[in-house]
């Protein structure tokens, strides 16, 4: 008859299979339903970091989806793309600077290709990728003159003239797709730019440089009105420029320059500064 010492041994056995039979189960156990919506929401969190949209399918179309694309840049720099805040929306794309300008620019300094209603007009001193953590002052590894790792005139590791890993421009991933519905942010205005009769003061303007006449303009006898639509933001800052009246041979790019240059006092509301839509009308004529 075999005693409990006997025993033993085989108990231990026993055991030691039942453990590894446990830990092969455990680590070929495929994800639970929520571990993988936990995932997907870190990776819309890491995008909303990045543009500030009101919720994952932000944007201004018509149809409610996800906003997809992005862009990338560098100059072939090694060091990784500087930190920074994201270039402003533009119809005129632009080489994004790594410093900021010592004289007021003649054309736009910097532009993307970005659904005006996921970009936030973030205070910072440099543009930059804003996913990165470098502080080294560089472009990045990539090439055409944004800012990043890949190609592109905009930031981030995709292609593209947008913002983020996607291609073609815009944001969020993917091909270009503009998403709905979103807005960017202002604590006063509940996330949107608001128009002149709903502030407590309007926006003050202090200098309004001229643009300038092209001699291409000129030389083919062009006059006319440009009109444009922007936000004053509530930073002090022209941004969002869109053209509604255009005119050839450079004349709507001055327009746009000349734009960037206002120097104004943000309207208030409920005593805190707010950005605000305007119009700006620029008049050519040959004398």
């Amino acid at each position: 008859m075999r005693t409990a010492r006997d025993l033993l041994p085989v108990l231990v056995f026993a055991i030691t299979v039942l453990t590894v039979m446990l830990v092969i189960k455990d680590s070929t156990k495929k994800p639970a339903a929520n571990d993988l919506a936990a995932e997907e929401l870190r990776s819309d969190m890491v995008l909303l970091d990045l543009t500030s949209p009101a919720d994952p399918g932000g944007g201004s179309g018509p149809i409610k989806r996800a906003s997809h694309g992005g862009g990338s840049g560098g100059d072939h720099d090694p060091a990784p793309p500087q930190t920074g805040k994201v270039p402003p929306p533009s119809e005129i794309l632009a080489s994004i600077p790594i410093a900021p300008p010592v004289h007021p620019p003649t054309l736009p300094a910097a532009g993307i290709d970005i659904d005006p209603a996921l970009w936030k007009d973030v205070k910072a001193p440099v543009y930059g990728d804003p996913a990165s953590t470098s502080d080294i002052p560089s472009k990045g590894p990539g090439e055409d003159g944004g800012i990043g790792t890949h190609k592109g005139l905009g930031t981030g590791d995709g292609n593209g003239p947008g913002l983020g890993p996607g291609e073609g421009g815009n944001t969020g991933c993917g091909k270009r797709q503009i998403g709905c519905c979103g807005s960017g942010s202002d604590s006063a205005s509940d996330g949107r730019p608001l128009k002149g009769n709903e502030v407590d003061q309007r926006a003050r303007l202090l200098a309004k440089p001229e643009p300038h006449y092209t001699e291409d303009a000129r030389r083919n006898q062009i006059s006319g009105t440009v009109v444009l639509r922007a936000i004053f933001a509530s930073s002090g800052e022209v941004v969002q420029i869109q053209a509604l009246s255009k005119l050839p041979f450079g004349l709507t790019e001055q327009a746009i320059a000349a734009a960037r240059q206002i120097r104004f006092a943000p309207a208030i509301k409920n005593g805190q500064p707010v950005s605000v839509w305007m119009n700006l009308e620029y008049n050519f004529n040959l004398y």
